[in-house]
């Protein structure tokens, strides 16, 4: 059985296993009512809905080569709670607007 932890300390959800089997899925990410599920391993982290403050699209730049690089722009959501900020690191340009319609911020 999973187990399911809350990154946001002292904010739980109180039914976790049955909002991630009811989420959307979102590339590597899962999108419930009441929460975002991040994987970590064997496991699941989840950002409470309820303490996110913000929720913006961003872009990360991925750099490889040596002798010639390539820096690659890819997309990311950022989720600002009063904790901290959780970046959620995506492939498709697609997938930033299905989280950020899925959570409602």
């Amino acid at each position: 059985m999973a187990k399911y932890t809350s990154l946001v300390p002292g904010v739980e959800i109180d039914n976790a296993a049955e909002d991630f089997r009811a989420a959307l899925k979102v590339e590597q990410y899962r999108v419930g009512k009441a929460a975002v599920y991040l994987p970590a391993g064997f496991k699941w982290e989840y950002v409470p809905l309820s303490a996110v403050v913000s929720a913006d699209g961003s872009h990360r730049n991925v750099t490889a080569g040596h002798c010639v690089t390539v820096t690659e722009r890819k997309p990311a959501v950022a989720l600002i709670t009063d904790a901290g900020s959780f970046t959620l690191n995506l492939d498709k340009a697609d997938s930033v607007q299905k989280i950020l319609d899925a959570i409602g911020k």
